[in-house]
């Protein structure tokens, strides 16, 4: 019996050293990086009492499901789940005509901060980790504003469920 825990010692042991950095230098980049990230982390605003965080007026984001890892930024390619309904203060939690869903299948790819989307999203999914789902309320202004786009209607404030999947680096 001692044999057998002497092996699974070693085993472990080997199993830890070899997981681990092999220099110095590789532990000082990965605790650069644990720090970039809580630093960037540091800057995400937090919750209010209501659960609500104000992200900027007229855009409002409510913590669904928590994520982990690193905090997205721009400049990073979000892969996203998302569903999309028109606000209506008086359905239930908000959730009024649903527009659109891509139906958790194949994720919405797009960069952080480019333009790609409506600014509601460039300012929204900053802050997001890997897993969370949010709700983002985004007035007119910060969606489509007074053109509107079919089917929504001019100046609607939407009401999107947006799912990070995966985050990218521009670098990776």
């Amino acid at each position: 019996m001692k044999f057998f825990y002497t092996v699974f010692a070693l085993f472990f042991a080997v199993v830890l050293v070899a997981c681990g950095p092999t220099t110095t230098e590789e532990a000082t980049d990965m605790t650069a990086a644990d720090d970039e990230s809580t630093a960037i982390a540091n800057d995400c605003p937090e919750a209010g009492e209501d659960g609500e965080i104000t992200i900027v007026p007229g855009l409002t984001a409510t913590i669904i499901t928590k994520g982990y890892g690193r905090a997205a930024v721009n400049g990073d390619y979000a892969d996203v789940h998302t569903t999309l309904w028109l606000y209506d203060g008086e359905a239930d939690g908000g959730r009024g005509t649903e527009i659109w869903s891509s139906g958790g299948q194949q994720p919405f790819q797009f960069q952080i901060g480019s333009g790609q989307v409506i600014k509601g999203w460039d300012l929204g999914v900053p802050c997001m980790l890997i897993g969370e789902t949010r709700e983002l309320k985004i007035i007119g202004d910060l969606a489509y504003g007074p053109a509107g786009r079919l089917p929504i209607p001019p100046n609607a404030t939407l009401l999107f469920s947006v799912e990070l999947v995966k985050l990218t680096s521009p670098e990776e």
